[in-house]
């Protein structure tokens, strides 16, 4: 445990809980976002808050949700609601409990425990921060703006059962963020946001990379390119540094939707997911090419807050080459990834 990291992050990365900016008070969300990156499994674990708001409905809602998915051959899991009753939100600290599930920060490591109700799955790991995070304020998302944190590289130990499946994890790759901000689901805006970490973790680089569109996604309004070496950032790569390159589609046999009751709401099985998806970025002389093949997906879906219609988060597992230039070091990345398409 580095001591200073975790001063850094307890400053950070704690929940903010904002309910007014600019009379968007029914606009806010909040969410702390876990993935890890296993060779037998990935998981994913995303806990947040929403003030959902529509015109019909008068005052916003609070929301507490938990989006739990595994993937060890097939994406599986869902995502359920916790009554207020049940929801405690440490403001000011890296603490919430949403019933039986829970996100503390303790001696400079995140714990998560968290099991879904109605399917066999559950989760219980400690995650210890490898480097130091990344914090990027008031970009532009829709007719709102986001907040948000990256901690790229973790290391995850603990346990994950899928079904009559155990699986015991020491020292797998793993990456956070956390989002806060106000916008609505709906409103013009996509992203890309990807990261890429190394199968073993005695390699030391890892890159993560963001770009923010309209929906047509024809206008970028934030795109880089983050590369650390160990715990230290060494290099952001900015809009004009940065070509990215889209190739073919992913045609799944089979798209699961979550929550599960929207695979009958919304059943159509083609992903707006590229197969291969390449991001080059240089400038002076520091360079870096990475290139992200898909496999697989799985949807999460949001009614939007503007429309009728619904908003996808696609969820891409696949496998990542990374290699570059920065700083007169040279490295390459090789490993499983993610990489999350909002359309």
């Amino acid at each position: 445990m580095n001591p200073l990291l975790s001063r850094v992050l307890t400053l950070t990365d704690h929940l903010r809980l904002s309910t007014s900016a600019n009379g968007k008070a029914g606009w806010y969300k909040e969410w702390h976002h876990f993935c890890i990156v296993g060779k037998e499994l990935k998981a994913l674990v995303n806990m947040n808050i929403s003030h959902e708001w529509r015109p019909e409905a008068g005052e916003p809602v609070q929301q507490a949700r938990l989006i739990l998915l595994v993937n060890d051959g097939k994406w599986d899991g869902d995502i359920c609601n916790t009554p207020a009753r049940d929801v405690i939100l440490n403001r000011g600290q890296i603490g919430l409990r949403f019933g039986h599930n829970s996100l503390r920060f303790v001696d400079g490591c995140y714990e998560i425990s968290a099991a879904l109700e109605n399917r066999p799955l559950t989760v219980s790991l400690r995650l210890e921060p490898m480097a130091f995070p990344l914090l990027r304020s008031k970009a532009t998302l829709g007719q709102g703006t986001i907040d948000w944190l990256v901690v790229p590289r973790l290391t995850a130990n603990g346990t994950i059962v899928v079904g009559h499946r155990v699986y015991k994890l020491e020292n797998v790759p793993a990456y956070h963020d956390h989002n806060w901000g106000h916008w609505l689901w709906g409103q013009d805006f996509a992203w890309q946001w990807g990261f890429a970490l190394p199968a073993e973790m005695d390699q030391a680089w890892s890159i993560v990379f963001d770009r923010v569109t309209n929906r047509a996604r024809n206008q970028i309004q934030e795109l880089k390119l983050s590369v650390w070496q160990g715990d230290k950032l060494q290099r952001i790569f900015a809009h004009s540094d940065i070509e990215v390159r889209e190739r073919g589609y992913l045609y799944p046999e089979r798209v699961p939707k979550f929550p599960r009751i929207m695979g009958l709401i919304t059943p159509e099985s083609t992903p707006d997911v590229p197969r291969t998806f390449e991001i080059e970025a240089e400038s002076g002389d520091d360079r870096v090419r990475c290139l992200f093949q898909a496999q697989d997906v799985g949807q999460i879906v949001v009614p939007n807050e503007t429309d009728l219609e619904m908003t996808v988060i696609n969820e891409v597992s696949g496998l990542i080459d990374g290699e570059g230039v920065v700083k007169g070091k040279s490295f390459s990345v090789h490993g499983q990834g993610l990489f999350e398409f909002l359309t």
